[in-house]
């Protein structure tokens, strides 16, 4: 216990380093922080009557928690939660992506092989003569039940891991890791958010919200009723490309005016764009996937922090089934493995006929560590080659995934001539050519994208956007944003292109990931969904911190969502284009 002590209180922030330390070690955080390991070296102990082997598994395990902890909090800046123990249910089509972050040393490998020789030889440890009988079991169950506790909430554990007294704050986890550690945060963080919560929307307000904006609604149900609105019954193409960690570098302090991103400020100037506000950041890219296809806020969903794991149990409305309903082909194309984030499920979930995944692209298309954007642009363009029914087309880009310590294979020329942001150490600006290069590569395939879509006979519409910022903590430490304010609280770039119009008569549009699909759907002409309708009528007036870059989602607005997601919204449209239908608490049966 006493290692275990010292190894937790050493890699946690929250716990005192007892010899170096500015104030003393909390030994009751401490022991609260090493408590789920020490059942776990209990129950292995009573399972192989071999303590020092137990420990030592035990003390890997510690070890291997807070390591990813520490990458996580450098990367992600977000401590480990209970939702990021789902990758280990897909292990192997995690690993090729986290094994990059381990970079090109032959170091990880060589140690995870003395690790591995050390436990092949305490295997041949004696076996303890006093864990037999009913001691070994009466260790076993006891290390069984405190775990159960643990994991379930008992009352007495409750009692042990006290909120208060650990000064748990479920409004930031990333404060409450500092106060109650690693362990006491995701203790409680799974007893108090992690579990998938009953939605109880608020039917009344939603009703009031609907009764409100009534005239703006029915407005909005006429055919062409919108500015944006192309001829009803066009039925265009729709291909949907979500950027894998773009972001514009010219918000970052001393950039360089008028270089990054050329072929998006070009396009920008035919198109619809604007600032989006993403509900992630430098990673967990199916959150804003998931609002972008659902026009669902994460927000809707206490608890929900991995959508396709937590909630793509059963069909979930959004725009691909909307458009199935209008008799679109739908096509999700993504060069990762479908068993990753737990795709395969999920949008048989969200309703798409068809998912490309990585095995339909070969290796020689990788750029540095990932599928190239060229390779996916290929695949795009030949998907609507086919003739048929107007469809739908959802990529999902790979290239500019990180890690951005270290790209293989890249042009050296090339990477020395790109123009970086005045300020970086040697460090700052490795990190920045190697995104900015793959940044440029992003950029050039949407240009050729768009360019492509631009010939086509066919009416075509192109929504692109970046899923989050990248992970590039050091360049953020260094030099920081134009505005002052932190990465999380950068907004990433958007753009819907016509193949058939101008649509730069518009203003610039700030918004959210979870509105995007009312804009795109209200672009094409497409009606028929009225949860889509109505999220058009309230846009208009909605508050800006609300709509666009900052605020929480008012009661009334989570209503509808969490209506529209339990099927029961349209009761409630009805009603209030209808004039009054007395109690809404009882319209609809709970």
């Amino acid at each position: 216990m006493v290692i275990f002590a010292v190894a937790a209180s050493w890699l946690d922030p929250a716990l005192a380093w007892p010899w170096l330390g500015a104030a003393p070690p909390s030994w009751e955080l401490m022991a609260l922080n090493i408590l789920p390991f020490v059942l776990i070296v209990l129950a292995l102990s009573a399972l192989t009557r071999r303590v020092v082997l137990s420990s030592w598994l035990g003390l890997l395990l510690l070890l291997a928690t807070y390591a990813a902890n520490a990458i996580k909090l450098e990367q992600l800046e977000m401590p480990l939660l209970p939702g990021d123990f789902h990758f280990l249910e897909e292990l192997g089509s995690a690993w090729p992506l986290f094994s990059h972050y381990l970079g090109a040393s032959l170091l990880p490998i060589l140690v995870a092989l003395g690790l591995l020789v050390v436990t092949v030889g305490l295997c041949r440890e004696t076996p303890w003569p006093a864990m037999r009988g009913w001691t070994r079991v009466a260790t076993g169950l006891a290390a069984i039940a405190l775990g159960a506790g643990l994991v379930q909430g008992w009352a007495p554990m409750r009692a042990v891991y006290s909120a208060d007294r650990l000064r748990f704050e479920p409004w930031s986890v990333v404060d409450s890791a500092k106060k109650a550690g690693m362990v006491g945060n995701l203790v409680l963080y799974n007893w108090e958010l992690a579990k998938r919560q009953e939605l109880h929307p608020d039917r009344a307000a939603a009703a009031d919200l609907l009764s409100a904006n009534a005239d703006a609604l029915r407005a909005r149900l006429l055919p062409n009723s919108s500015s944006l609105a192309m001829p009803s019954g066009t039925q265009p193409d729709i291909v949907i490309v979500q950027s894998e960690s773009l972001f514009d570098p010219v918000r970052l302090r001393g950039a360089p005016a008028n270089t990054y991103l050329p072929n998006f400020h070009r396009l920008a100037k035919r198109g619809l764009s604007g600032n989006l506000k993403v509900p992630t950041y430098a990673g967990g890219t199916i959150r804003t996937e998931f609002e972008v296809l659902t026009g669902l806020a994460l927000e809707f969903f206490p608890g929900v922090q991995y959508p396709y794991f937590e909630i793509a149990d059963k069909p979930i409305p959004g725009i691909v089934r909307t458009l199935s309903q209008q008799g679109y082909r739908t096509t999700a194309i993504h060069p990762n493995s479908g068993v990753f984030w737990n795709r395969n499920q999920a949008y048989r979930q969200i309703g798409f006929d068809e998912f490309v995944d990585g095995r339909e692209f070969s290796k020689d298309s990788i750029v540095g560590l990932f599928t190239g954007d060229a390779a996916l642009t290929d695949r795009v363009i030949s998907q609507l080659d086919q003739d048929g029914p107007p469809q739908l087309i959802f990529a999902v880009t790979m290239e500019n995934h990180g890690p951005f310590d270290w790209r293989p294979g890249l042009d050296a020329k090339r990477m020395a001539a790109l123009k970086t942001p005045a300020g970086l150490d040697e460090g700052g600006e490795y990190w920045m050519r190697n995104y900015l290069y793959l940044l440029e590569d992003a950029d050039h395939e949407l240009g050729r994208l768009a360019d492509a879509l631009q010939k086509r006979k066919r009416r075509t519409l192109l929504l692109f956007y970046g899923d989050h910022l990248p992970a590039l903590p050091p360049v953020y430490q260094e030099i920081g944003f134009v505005d002052g304010k932190g990465p999380k609280a950068q907004p990433v770039p958007w753009l819907l292109l016509d193949n058939g119009r101008s649509l730069a008569k518009m203003p610039q549009m700030d918004t959210t990931s979870w509105l995007l699909p009312s804009i795109l759907l209200e672009t094409a002409g497409i009606s028929g969904d009225r949860y889509f309708t109505t999220l058009g009528a309230l846009r208009d007036s909605m508050p800006k911190q609300f709509s666009a870059l900052s605020g929480p989602l008012p009661a009334e607005m989570r209503a509808l969502g969490q209506l529209r997601f339990r099927g029961e919204l349209e009761p409630l449209i009805d009603g209030a284009l209808n004039g009054p239908a007395g109690d809404w608490d009882t319209a609809i049966a709970p």
